[in-house]
């Protein structure tokens, strides 16, 4: 979760994003390279430029676990943005699973 905190002089990184967020982002990051590596640095140039307070929960999490697309989401569209994401990503899971189920279901015949 996002802390808003305004500190006069010092600033860390974990004033704007929790060390949740920063290790998750961390590991995405490591386990996509190289693309992921977007993720840690978004996230980065948000808590330089002072922009990371105008980030939701949702938002937040959009980047982390959708990456590339959830920064793309959360820039163009930003909250809205961010459930459209999450709506197509689950529509597109779906897909898989009922296209899994229908194919599996049409080459039980083949298997006897």
């Amino acid at each position: 979760m996002a802390t808003q905190h305004s500190s006069a002089g010092t600033s860390s990184l974990t004033d704007h994003y929790s060390l949740l967020e920063w290790l998750a982002a961390g590991i995405v990051g490591l386990l996509t390279i190289p693309v992921g590596l977007l993720v840690p640095g978004y996230f980065y140039m948000k808590a330089s430029n002072g922009n990371s307070n105008e980030h939701t929960t949702l938002e937040i999490w959009t980047v982390i676990l959708l990456g590339i697309f959830g920064i793309a989401a959360v820039e163009l569209g930003g909250r809205k943005g961010a459930k459209i994401l999450w709506g197509l990503a689950l529509g597109v899971v779906l897909l898989v699973v009922v296209l899994a189920v229908v194919l599996g279901v049409l080459a039980m015949p083949l298997a006897l």
